[in-house]
């Protein structure tokens, strides 16, 4: 096989892609994995659910080093929400021994690092700083790529399937289908970092704080003894406060949710290095309307998001690469009487069923208003009926 044929091409080196990119490549399959940055570099979405630490981590192999980075160990969620001003605790289990009862909160650029650097030493091809232009189609499958590499030489390379994992800002997925935002998650975020802020009393210390305010919730996500990630996530009414000045928009906020100014009352943002920058995310909540067609398919954010309320972001995106190595595998290795479209068609339904879960839940979630007469919290009462929750998952979920 020359060297610009492979099995798979990944584009995007994330969680997801790097996760597909190893399972792949365990099995003894040529993988070729491009992402457009280098890394370490900054990403949203710190918080890790049970699944990823526990399940895919250790399909990984990788578990032992998450445990030696010392990242603050969560046992659920603590939420100041709905109508009841005192914080309340959900864990991940009931039982305190419960080995599997716990996630961690991670510094985004050193736990993707570690996912990457896992894909290169099971053989993936992993090259950085380079950049998918285009997709190859021919009679209506996609056959390959063609990207820019790390000096500027315009590349093609093909492969029998060419998975797309390159989140929520690539233009790739548009070659599958159409993306579809939900009409009641409309919202935007607003976060930074900040140094010397307060934590949950003990056991809890490590949860991620939820707070509902009445322009919408903040996440305070513990990342070490002493940094913290903030972001308030608030209607798309807000924008026009934030264009006014990401920083006073912020500082304003702040000092509307009480149980986040006290826990940063003291506090610094930082304003120096990868965490000093203000960041804004926006349209929270899609799905594409079809996750693969011959020769494609779409992993985590490509596909599809729902809201960081949950933490299900990186859950969601490596939950989808293990489906889609599976499919990937049963064709790959020829396994008798099973078609392509059988193969991604139950990939697509187990990923939507799994997306589905969590919008409905979050969808409940988001019904408990904490002022009735915040605009944002009135504003989503109103959207949740037949035209905001059910549309949406009847053309996103399979029957």
């Amino acid at each position: 096989m020359s060297s610009d044929h492979y099995d798979v091409i990944v584009i995007g080196g994330g969680p997801t892609g790097s996760t597909l990119g190893s399972f792949l490549a365990m099995a003894g399959h040529q993988v070729l994995l491009l992402e457009h940055e280098s890394f370490p570099r900054h990403q949203i979405g710190e918080s890790l659910l049970p699944a990823t630490v526990h399940g895919i981590c250790r399909l990984l192999g990788v578990f032992d080093e998450i445990e030696r980075q010392g990242f603050p160990k969560k046992n659920g969620g603590t939420f100041r929400w709905g109508t009841n001003p005192e914080p309340w605790t959900f864990r991940f289990s009931k039982r305190p021994e419960d080995p599997f009862g716990y996630a961690y909160q991670v510094e985004r650029a050193k736990f993707d690092q570690i996912l990457l650097d896992r894909s290169r030493a099971l053989g993936v091809d992993v090259r950085e700083k380079h950049h998918v232009r285009s997709v190859l189609v021919e009679e209506g499958r996609v056959t390959g790529i063609t990207y820019t590499d790390d000096a500027g030489r315009e590349q093609t390379a093909r492969a029998r399937f060419v998975a797309d994992a390159s989140g929520n800002r690539s233009q790739i997925w548009r070659t599958v289908g159409e993306r579809i935002y939900s009409e009641f998650f409309r919202n935007v975020a607003l976060y930074g970092y900040f140094e010397g802020g307060k934590r949950l009393p003990a056991p809890n210390q490590g949860n991620i704080l939820s707070a509902a305010f009445r322009e919408g919730w903040f996440w305070y996500i513990p990342l070490s003894d002493s940094l913290t990630s903030v972001g308030a996530v608030v209607g798309r009414e807000a924008a026009e406060e934030i264009r006014r000045g990401e920083e006073q928009a912020l500082r304003g906020y702040i000092g509307r949710c009480d149980i986040i100014a006290d826990y940063l009352a003291g506090a610094r943002r930082i304003t120096e290095g990868p965490y000093g920058a203000l960041r804004i995310r926006s349209d929270y909540s899609y799905c594409t309307n079809r996750f693969w067609k011959p020769g494609m398919v779409l992993v985590g954010d490509a596909a599809c998001f729902v809201d960081p309320v949950f933490s299900s972001g990186v859950h969601l995106g490596t939950y989808s690469a293990l489906l889609a190595a599976r499919s990937m595998l049963t064709l790959l290795e020829g396994t008798p009487g099973l078609t392509e479209e059988e193969c991604f068609t139950e990939f697509e339904d187990r990923y939507r069923r799994e997306f589905g879960r969590f919008y409905q839940f979050l969808v409940a979630f988001y019904d408990v208003q904490q002022d009735e007469q915040s605009y944002y919290w009135h504003a989503r009462k109103i959207v949740h009926t037949e035209r905001g929750r059910t549309k949406p998952l009847s053309a996103w979920s399979p029957a």
